[in-house]
């Protein structure tokens, strides 16, 4: 539609007041130059601090907003929203067509956001005379969208920071792996060599009896053939002793062998025979100690895993036990010194205790035993990482926990593992 100015002043009527001045978003209509034609009620209180819907007739928006600074002069931010709306004017002129703005500003010392809608109208003659335009106070809804922008800039700059801390961490983990490998393997060297001490050692008590035997039946030869005295029976009976203790000797090399052979190979197999294998290996200590051996067999279900290695946490359990019960016996706190080896199932878990009156684990200590290289022996028989071993072992190996508790006269150590059955589900 074409208008004429003189008709639209006219047209400012109370109809036109009537349809407009209530709504909540701002209306208006201006001339070319800028100057108000008509402004609602809502423009005037929120925008202009018009007296009135009168009082921005003929007038622009720097008008309105250089007395508003004027009247504040302390505070120069008190209103700068009126060289914006008049730009955004210019620009839809010279585009000569409906466009939408976001425009702000200070009002009243406070941000105001709007979105504004803007359109040229014509006269007769197809020329711009003017601009009609609705705003619609969003401050709000743009407070939100900016902290909402400011929040994804902290998340993303958070976002970076994790991504590196990520690989800073995955750094230091294969770090802290690498570490932790070097420092098992020279544990497990240690151990195997603090093994293959008690291993000598138990060899040295299996073979000092039969040598002495052997060297007493030599000895009883040679002094029958120079004295002449020498039968063939006597020869006989002598070769037969000699013979059947190396035998014997023989045996037990074979027994050794077997214990320290790297096998890897995970099977069900026996946890009584593993114990039998071992207390045969330690049964001269044992003797030389006085040490005896009790079984209490309530189940006897077998177990699941690397046979030595069980065979290996025994053999560090029962050497720890030998050597508390040694100096219980050597400090005369004992007359005998009694080791119980316990089988028993629960809740689908084979259990072997070894229990001996050695005197027992100090409230204060027991709680680091398993600690690698916490060790209450001296430097010179002790390392630190046998009982550290042994947990790994069965909780790694064996998916089953090495525990310890005081008894009366000693103490105990439980080894319990799943039953084959049920670990292999896990």
């Amino acid at each position: 539609m074409a208008f004429e100015i003189s008709d639209l002043k006219e047209h400012n009527s109370e109809l036109l007041k009537l349809l407009t001045q209530h709504l909540p978003d701002m209306l208006w209509v201006k001339e070319v130059n800028g100057n108000y034609l008509y402004a609602n009620q809502a423009i005037c209180d929120g925008l202009l601090m018009a007296r009135d819907t009168d009082e921005p007739i003929g007038k622009n928006d720097i008008f309105f907003a250089q007395r508003e600074r004027d009247s504040h002069p302390d505070n120069p931010q008190w209103h700068t929203f009126g060289e914006l709306c008049f730009n955004s004017d210019l620009v839809v002129i010279e585009n000569d067509k409906a466009m939408k703005f976001e425009e702000y500003g200070n009002v009243k010392g406070k941000l105001l956001y709007l979105e504004v809608y803007k359109a040229p109208f014509y006269d007769r003659d197809g020329n711009i005379i003017g601009t009609v335009g609705a705003g619609r106070d969003i401050t709000r809804l743009k407070q939100i969208q900016l902290d909402l922008e400011e929040s994804l800039k902290t998340l993303e700059k958070q976002r970076k920071e994790l991504e590196l801390f990520n690989s800073e961490l995955e750094k230091r983990v294969v770090e802290e792996v690498e570490k932790r490998q070097k420092q098992e393997r020279l544990m497990l060297h240690r151990s195997r060599q603090a093994a293959m001490g008690e291993l000598l050692e138990s060899i040295a008590h299996q073979w000092r009896q039969p040598l002495n035997i052997i060297g007493l039946a030599t000895v009883n030869l040679e002094t029958q053939y120079k004295m002449g005295v020498m039968d063939e029976k006597n020869f006989d009976e002598k070769m037969e002793i000699i013979s059947s203790n190396i035998d014997y000797m023989s045996h037990t090399i074979d027994d050794f062998r077997k214990f320290l052979h790297p096998e890897r190979e995970t099977i069900v197999f026996d946890p009584v025979k593993s114990v039998q294998d071992v207390l045969g290996i330690l049964s001269a200590q044992l003797r030389s100690n006085k040490i005896v051996i009790e079984s209490a067999m309530h189940c006897t279900h077998p177990f699941y895993g690397v046979e030595n290695e069980f065979k290996q946490v025994l053999m560090i359990l029962l050497n720890n036990a030998i050597d508390a019960i040694k100096l219980q016996l050597q400090e005369k706190r004992i007359d005998q010194g009694k080791i119980t080896m316990a089988f028993d199932c629960e809740n689908n878990h084979g259990i072997v205790e070894v229990c001996d009156n050695g005197g027992g684990i100090s409230d204060a200590i027991i709680e680091n035993i398993f600690n690698p290289y916490f060790t209450t022996k001296h430097d010179a028989y002790g390392t630190g990482i046998g009982l550290y071993l042994a947990k790994n072992i069965i909780e790694s190996r064996m998916r089953g926990t090495l525990t310890v508790k005081v008894i009366d006269s000693g103490s105990c150590f439980a080894i319990k593992v799943p039953l084959p059955e049920y670990q292999k589900k896990e």
